[in-house]
């Protein structure tokens, strides 16, 4: 089973993100050598935990944002504060941050639609507002630095805001600044950049970024002395917009205006203005569908990797923290018997002659100091190997990380170059600033891994000359356990093989992805719901849709049913239960075998 890193009593499964915060890992606490449940945790950036001042302030307000008891602000339940390391812990949440969902959706080819980008804004708008009313030296609070790093999505559709309100309060100097810019880009508020007061208005502009780059695909650019107003006369749009007319275009450059203006007291004076101006011009008013239409999508962009994900979380509270080693009682029961029999000799010393009494002496005295180097090396050998070992899978930990991490820059240098060519000249420089930005970030990280792997080296090539020092003392044991290591794992292969080869061969029954198939389940028979008297006079007016998760057995009968929102009433949910598993489709075949699959449905109800 996979090792873990143990720290302050948490176990580190892996590293899930970075944000204005720090690194977030998924961990577990242990008990009694047990994780207790998954957890978030957060290490502090060293730039904001080791400024005294700042940490006093952030601590301050991490908890009284935690005692507002607003849901969707995700405060931390534990502050950890120690010499080494500060760190934040959290109810684990299982899902992405939206940073992450705007590189899926580009990977996969999964479109955001306008309704959903725009609803999604106003469910964003709404915790913020409701943030507000927590007063923080006499004003009312806003979140300061919207980035999607702080978005949260879980997959049931729920929106958090991460690190909400700290921002503004954030010690900023040089350095600071220098990182944000290395960090962010371009998403950094004008604001921000110009090292002006951070205000409400910041929110507003990275909401309106956040919709430009979801609708557009591009970076929005903009320098002192640019026609703000002609950044917008040849906007095109990425996404499916649901209306070509030229009134229903003006109305969202005039959002996107109104968002992105450098001057803050040009864009929308307040939340409430945003949210009325989406619902006002673009009819999105409806917000109680926004948690049920996000889970769908999110369901769509991750539902094959949720299932995944889950016995993975299964497995990591499956392990068991090792029980350290108890070495130290076989010394002391080497030396206890080495004292034993050297007590045993002088009860026998005076059947012996005089003479061999003094050769008796150096026997015993060498035996004792051999005896004492064997189990003293042979103690420290084990502790020494076991050190080694943690240390050796650390530092492959680090390299993998530092290599995917140079892999992802190297992917995003490759887009930044490519959508230099649908940019005008401002958005160029933009793109330029974040390539070079990325480029240098890369080159430090290429520095850094070559420095490790030259000490590496160095390291490797030192306990080379070590073993090769050691090695005729114990060459023939060491040959034997390899012969037999060798022959062990050449059978744990073949039957690794083997299972592997009974594994493939799908059989009757089983269950694969609907992507595997070869035939496709295709309905038979199976009525629409009915929708009686009773039903019709309670909704009436209403209109629902459901969509709907079925497994296909192998005979094309429904076998379960996932309803992937919560919010459907329950009498609606037992008539669509009682329907659908009456409904019968064609078996999926792979390779001609009978196999059940997962399908999904989506049922209309109109009253």
């Amino acid at each position: 089973m996979k090792e873990y890193k143990m720290m302050n009593d948490y176990l580190y499964y892996r590293d899930l993100f970075s944000d204005t915060m720090g690194i977030n890992y998924r961990v577990a606490p242990i008990q009694n050598r047990k994780p207790l449940g998954h957890k978030l945790l957060c290490e502090v950036s060293p730039a904001i935990a080791n400024n005294a001042d700042m940490w006093k302030r952030v601590k301050i307000l991490l908890e009284g944002i935690k005692k507002s008891n607003i849901p969707f602000l995700y405060s931390p339940d534990k502050i950890i504060v120690n010499e080494k390391q500060n760190q934040l812990v959290y109810d684990y949440f299982k899902g992405k941050n939206f940073e992450q969902i705007l590189v899926d959706m580009e990977k996969r080819g999964m479109p955001f639609n306008f309704d959903l980008a725009m609803s999604t804004s106003i469910a964003i708008a709404d915790i913020i507002e409701v943030g507000s009313s927590i007063i923080v030296s006499g004003e009312k609070s806003f979140h300061g630095f919207l980035t999607p790093d702080n978005i949260l999505v879980h997959y049931d559709g729920k929106i958090s805001l991460k690190n909400y309100g700290i921002f503004p309060y954030l010690e900023k100097n040089e350095q600071f600044y220098s990182d944000m810019e290395k960090r962010y880009g371009s998403w950094l508020t004008p604001e921000f950049i110009k090292k002006d007061k951070i205000v409400s208005q910041s929110d507003i502009y990275h909401l309106g970024y956040l919709m430009y780059r979801i609708l557009t695909g591009k970076y929005f650019s903009y320098a002192t002395g640019e026609d703000f107003d002609a950044k917008f006369v040849n906007l095109t749009f990425k996404q499916y917009m649901p209306s070509t007319d030229k009134s229903f275009l003006t109305n969202v450059i005039t959002f996107f205006k109104k968002t992105l203006n450098p001057d803050p007291l040009k864009r929308f004076p307040s939340i409430r203005d945003f949210k009325d101006f989406i619902a006002n011009y673009f009819h999105i008013e409806e917000l109680s569908s926004i948690t049920f239409n996000l889970a769908y999508f999110m369901n769509s962009l991750y539902g094959e990797s949720v299932e995944e994900e889950d016995k993975i979380l299964k497995q990591e509270l499956e392990y068991v923290v090792p029980e350290p080693k108890k070495e130290p009682a076989q010394i002391q029961q080497a030396k206890d018997d080495l004292v034993s029999g050297i007590l045993d000799g002088f009860d026998e010393r005076k059947k012996l002659p005089g003479w061999l009494w003094p050769v008796l002496g150096v026997v015993l005295l060498a035996s004792a100091i051999g005896i004492f180097f064997v189990v003293s090396s042979g103690n420290k050998s084990g502790e020494i190997t076991a050190q080694e070992r943690v240390k050796e899978e650390q530092r492959l930990q680090v390299q993998q990380e530092q290599s995917d991490q140079i892999k992802a820059m190297a992917d995003k240098i490759r887009e930044l170059e490519l959508s230099k060519a649908n940019a005008d000249e401002a958005q160029k420089k933009v793109i330029e600033l974040e390539k070079q930005r990325l480029e240098e970030q890369k080159k430090k990280k290429e520095d850094e891994q070559t420095r490790m792997k030259a000490e590496d080296e160095k390291r490797k090539q030192q306990d080379e000359a070590d073993r090769l020092n050691n090695e005729e003392a114990d060459k023939q044991a060491q040959d034997e356990l390899e012969k037999k290591k060798k022959e062990d794992e050449k059978l744990k292969q073949q039957e690794i093989e083997k299972k592997r080869i009974e594994a493939a061969r799908v059989k009757e029954g089983d269950q694969v992805s609907l992507n595997e198939v070869t035939a496709k389940p295709e309905k038979i028979s199976g009525n629409p719901p009915a929708i009686n008297a009773s039903l019709k006079s309670k909704y009436q007016g209403k209109n629902f849709t459901v969509p709907i998760l079925i497994l296909v057995d192998e005979n094309g009968n429904v076998a379960k049913i996932r309803i992937l929102t919560g919010n459907v009433p329950a009498d609606i949910k037992s008539e669509l239960e009682e329907t659908l598993y009456k409904w019968k489709y064609t078996p999926a075949l792979k390779d001609g075998v009978k196999v059940k699959v997962w399908l999904t449905v989506s049922i209309q109800f109109r009253f």
